[in-house]
């Protein structure tokens, strides 16, 4: 009898550390300083993600880990950050590299932080500290200093807006080299 007590005593305690009765004040935890550090109301590792916007495929996520945060109302991708862009016709047009980024889970603008590399299918690479995403105007923008690397330039900028494939861009006092052949008969 005291073994079925004790075997029932500790099923329930598994089932009660199992079950989420967790509230929004059970998502934040006190630090030294008074504030309160809050936990992601979910996690997820190894993540792909498929973006889709109706029916066709925008970007695929891949993260190492991913965690959901519900008064922040964000969403936080690190470890191997890597976005996949596609164009209006489902092919692929470039991909983003990045060691952290945080995306706004009402507009869904992200932000990406760290060794940020964007590369086109058409070899244009883009390479910053910082870049975000506005989702609604579907550009790539920086306002930290940008390099821009094609086959014939080099260009550093102080700030950036692109499209996705980094075919249309404006570099801001640029300056860089080229080697391109330009005519100056008119």
């Amino acid at each position: 009898m005291k073994k079925l007590t004790y075997i029932l005593s500790l099923l329930i305690i598994l089932a009660a550390a199992c079950s989420d009765y967790s509230t929004d004040e059970d998502q934040e935890m006190p630090k030294a300083d008074g504030s309160k550090k809050e936990f992601p109301v979910q996690e997820s590792w190894d993540s792909n993600i498929t973006l889709t916007k109706e029916g066709k495929l925008v970007a695929e996520v891949k993260a190492g880990y991913i965690a959901n945060f519900a008064k922040k109302n964000e969403t936080h991708l690190q470890d191997s950050l890597v976005i996949d862009f596609y164009d209006s016709d489902g092919e692929h047009s470039s991909v983003l590299t990045a060691d952290y980024g945080v995306v706004d889970n009402n507009t869904k603008n992200l932000v990406a932080t760290g060794n940020v590399v964007v590369v086109s299918d058409s070899g244009v690479v883009l390479r910053s500290t910082e870049l975000k995403w506005d989702n609604k105007r579907e550009k790539i923008i920086s306002d930290v200093p940008v390099t821009i690397t094609t086959e014939t330039d080099t260009l550093v900028g102080d700030n950036f807006v692109s499209s996705p494939d980094l075919s249309n861009y404006e570099i801001r006092n640029a300056r860089g080299r080229s080697t391109r052949g330009v005519s100056l008969d008119r």
